[in-house]
């Protein structure tokens, strides 16, 4: 391409050159120039040149900005993102920076424009099931980004030529514009080319860790909605379902030894129950290692970055390093309104290289011209932490004996720090700021998350109902470890929380369990929900019986509910509740199981 490169060049400078010396005219060469510029570009991207496509895409991005509306909730963005940023490495962008946008419509679509810029409307994330679902949707686009088949649809149609060329003709005509996105979002692929991205997207899916038979779920639902004009239809009007797609799907799995199934990985089931978190980037997920660029926050003295080696959840943590012991190391989250009445609940995650590290969490409080007015560490002062994560909370509020905020305080910033008078790395991960009375209720189930265990090492407060169970820490899906359940040598194995009091309940109280699972080949397990009498015995009935089916390599999430409604002489009975879980599996399988909660 360098001499495509060469001729752009040559014939920029003899346009310049013939450019007049009335002012007035000066921009309009200028414009002439550019835009002369802009179709000898869309000329080389139509022959191939990747640098052209880089620079077309941008353009189109621009547009993009200007004629939809980027979703700005950070837990929807960080969570389609997430899934994104999961896939991307199994592409070959070939030259070029792919990436992702979502856009606030309720339409469900989703799109690849050239340069390899995937969008995702908000109205598809209520259609797909799972987080596999909407991977194999991202999955599919990239796979058509890969291939560069929006290229060589417009090569091969002079219709689509005759829509580019106007548009570059007519750059500020935001008309022309518009027809050349809405041909690109609308572009329907050819037979051939669908194939290839159903095939390319299954399979890279699976080797970023999902689960390739959700592609199978997801084209029958879709196959079911065909011609919805209220739901998909501007989706599969440029995607149409049919049943060999279907099949196809289901030969891959077939070809990777995958067993289809019908339960996934659903983490925003778990993230929709979450609630509101004041801090923007609080785990650190949004920027890339080393970039420098900490979204959100601002470094105030000393150096700070992304580390990915070290995480209590996601993929990142907020490192801080304290090269120099008299000089601390400060990060500063961005402005956040209180006033005299807040009450707000902080948690989050902290551990040190070697537990000799100094570190302390505080706030700057700020007058309405965001004019520094105090500094307080009402979360942790300064003091030795733990070369392990540990969890730290703290409530602020003003009360009768302490003022935290002032009259006349209208912002505050999270201060976290390490040093002075200590050296090496601090890590800080999951950070959350709520207002008290939105922070979750806590996890009724004790030790739900298999990090509490014995000086022996076994976990904490779970009883063996078959089978050996234990902590693993080489594996986890948050946190360090999770429960490692293997199977008996005949029967039953599982195991059961701590019971939970029933005292004080009221008829109809609803409860929801989520979990997290994977196994080393395919298991299928049940959680009950038993109540006991006051002697520990179950009584017959049981409140839930959940199935779920555990495949090698994936963590899967399951969530459901269930209500206490006691009958007849249970009212009376029932003191306790349990949860169980349990498994027929052989002596020789594992079963992993992380982050049970029930609230």
């Amino acid at each position: 391409m360098k001499k495509y490169t060469f001729m752009l060049l040559a014939l920029l400078i003899v346009l310049i050159s013939g450019l007049r010396a009335d002012a007035k005219n000066i921009l309009k060469d200028i414009f002439k120039v550019y835009q002369k510029y802009q179709e000898i570009n869309m000329t080389l991207w139509l022959v191939g040149d990747v640098g052209a496509e880089k620079r077309f895409g941008k353009e189109l991005q621009m547009w993009m900005g200007l004629m939809y509306k980027q979703e700005k909730d950070p837990k929807i963005n960080a969570y389609v993102k997430g899934i994104f940023e999961r896939l991307k490495p199994h592409f070959n962008n070939r030259g070029m920076n792919f990436d992702l946008r979502v856009i606030r419509d309720s339409t469900a679509n989703a799109f690849v424009i050239p340069g390899g810029h995937v969008y995702v409307f908000t109205g598809l994330l209520d259609m797909v099931g799972s987080d596999d679902e909407l991977a194999a949707v991202i999955s599919h686009e990239l796979a058509h980004a890969e291939r560069r088949h929006s290229l060589k649809n417009f090569r091969a149609s002079t219709a689509a030529v005759a829509v580019l060329n106007a548009a570059v003709k007519n750059k500020k005509d935001r008309a022309t514009w518009g027809n050349l996105l809405g041909y690109l979002t609308l572009m329907q692929f050819s037979r051939q080319q669908e194939d290839e991205a159903d095939d390319i997207g299954q399979f890279r899916m699976a080797t970023a860790g999902f689960n390739p038979a959700a592609q199978v779920t997801l084209w029958e639902k879709f196959l079911q909605k065909h011609g919805d004009t209220k739901g998909l239809a501007q989706y599969l009007s440029t995607h149409p379902p049919s049943s060999k797609r279907v099949e196809n799907a289901r030969n891959n799995l077939r070809k990777m030894n995958v067993t289809e199934q019908s339960v996934f990985n659903n983490t925003r089931l778990i993230l929709s129950a979450d609630q509101i978190n004041l801090i923007i980037n609080a785990s650190f997920e949004s920027a890339s290692a080393g970039s420098g660029n900490l979204a959100g926050w601002e470094v105030g003295s000393g150096k700070a970055l992304l580390n990915e080696q070290q995480s209590i959840t996601g993929r990142r943590s907020l490192e801080l390093l304290a090269e120099q012991r008299l000089t601390p190391v400060r990060v500063l989250s961005d402005f956040i309104a209180i006033n005299e009445a807040s009450d707000l609940t902080f948690t989050g995650w902290a551990r040190s290289e070697n537990g000799q590290q100094n570190a302390a969490i505080g706030i700057e409080l700020y007058d309405a011209n965001k004019r520094l007015r105090d500094r307080a560490w009402p979360i942790r002062e300064s003091s030795a932490l733990s070369a392990s994560w540990i969890s730290i909370t703290a409530r602020m509020f003003n009360t009768p004996e302490k003022r935290l905020f002032a009259p006349g305080n209208a912002f505050m910033r999270l201060v976290l720090q390490t040093g002075p008078i200590s050296q090496g790395r601090v890590w800080f991960d999951d950070l959350r700021l709520r207002p008290t009375e939105s922070v979750d209720p806590v996890n009724l189930l004790y030790n739900g998350d298999f990090e509490r265990r014995t000086a022996e090492g076994y976990p904490e407060a779970l009883t063996v109902r078959g089978g050996q169970i234990g902590i693993d820490l080489s594996k986890a899906n948050s946190g360090y470890s999770s429960l490692l359940v293997r199977g008996a040598a005949s029967g039953e194995s599982g195991f059961s929380f701590k019971p939970v009091s029933l005292a004080g309940l009221k008829y109809g109280h609803e409860f929801t369990c989520s979990f997290f699972f994977q196994s080393d080949r395919q298991l299928k397990g049940t959680v009950v929900v038993e109540m006991l009498d006051e002697k520990g015995s179950v009584l017959a009935r049981r409140l839930a019986e959940i199935s779920f089916e555990a495949v090698a390599g994936n963590w899967t999430a399951n969530s459901f509910a269930f209500k206490f409604e006691p009958q007849g002489a249970e009212v009376a009975s029932a003191k306790n509740l349990q949860i169980r879980v349990a498994t027929s599996m052989p002596a020789d399988a594992s079963l992993w199981l992380d982050t049970f909660i029930m609230r």
